[in-house]
């Protein structure tokens, strides 16, 4: 078999898309973009082609694979999709009309999506609704069954002791995924002892990973570094203010702090003061001191 996986971000669902590495078979070839190189040095890789990179496209376009998975919405990553070779298409493209459809494989990831058949509002109730995890859902799109395949990011973990990180940057249109007292946490945690820093956003992105995994707990919202952390097998308290905690499997060693007003605030763009101050500095401290 020779696989292609289109994911050209954000990064932190390409870093949660690399849990298809655990399940197909052959080779793997993956379409992104250069910032996210960083995160994919998974050996089951063959190749990455960069869609930011003229002579990546030129060269893909040469190639034909037995499975194209299309994952991006977007339509920079359609108009490539279109125009490659392969024997099997799961995941969205422009069919003959050139409208946005999905396969049927797919169906329960886009239906909840933007580019959902049933409109923004009535996705969004099937995002509340649904029970399953994104890397579930992603094995089960290929047809393999959930047996909580790992992330694969290429990266041995470190096995720190002690160390706290918290990420209290957001990216991206989600706002509210924000808290409003990190600072508040961190002057709470050392003033018990413990050493404490903040792992804000690098130069490189491999600066943030060996960042994460230099700790042993990272405690933040549900962002990029959430699925590196995971990713690298630390234990952490992720704060879900306005996205979907059950899309996120814990694996074992990661801690759900939801905000009672997740519902009210679910995939609203801007931030709220409401939003982000309704999990209570209380609430994580306790959480935490479980987790330790």
């Amino acid at each position: 078999m020779k696989n292609l996986i289109v994911n050209l971000g954000p990064l932190g669902d390409v870093v949660r898309t690399t849990v298809l590495l655990r399940q197909l078979n052959g080779e793997n070839y993956w379409l992104t973009k250069k910032k996210c190189k960083d995160v994919l040095n998974s050996k089951k890789i063959k190749k990455t082609f960069f869609f930011d990179n003229e002579s990546d496209l030129e060269e893909l376009l040469k190639h034909k694979f037995d499975l194209l998975i299309s994952l991006n919405e977007e339509s920079e990553a359609l108009n490539i999709v279109k125009n490659l070779k392969y024997e099997k298409l799961i995941g969205i493209y422009y069919n003959s009309n050139g409208e946005i459809d999905y396969t049927p494989e797919s169906r329960y990831w886009f239906d909840m999506s933007l580019s959902s058949k049933f409109g923004k509002e009535n996705a969004d109730k099937l995002k509340m609704m649904n029970c399953k995890s994104y890397p579930q859902i992603l094995i089960e799109m290929v047809g393999g069954l959930w047996d909580e395949q790992e992330y694969d990011l290429g990266i041995p973990s470190k096995k720190i002791k002690g160390k706290i990180g918290l990420i209290k940057e957001v990216t991206g249109i989600w706002k509210n995924k924000g808290w409003a007292f990190y600072d508040d946490l961190k002057d709470k945690l050392e003033l018990e002892g413990y050493a404490v820093d903040f792992l804000g956003l690098k130069q490189t992105v491999r600066e943030h990973i060996d960042d994460i995994n230099n700790c042993e707990i990272v405690i933040c919202g549900d962002t990029l570094g959430m699925h590196l952390a995971l990713a690298l097998n630390k234990k952490i308290v992720t704060i879900f203010n306005c996205t979907s905690a059950n899309e996120i499997h814990d694996y074992g060693r990661l801690t759900k702090v939801v905000s009672p007003f997740c519902e009210k605030y679910f995939y609203k763009t801007g931030l709220n003061n409401e939003a982000i101050r309704a999990v209570s500095l209380e609430e994580v401290y306790k959480t935490f001191k479980k987790l330790v």
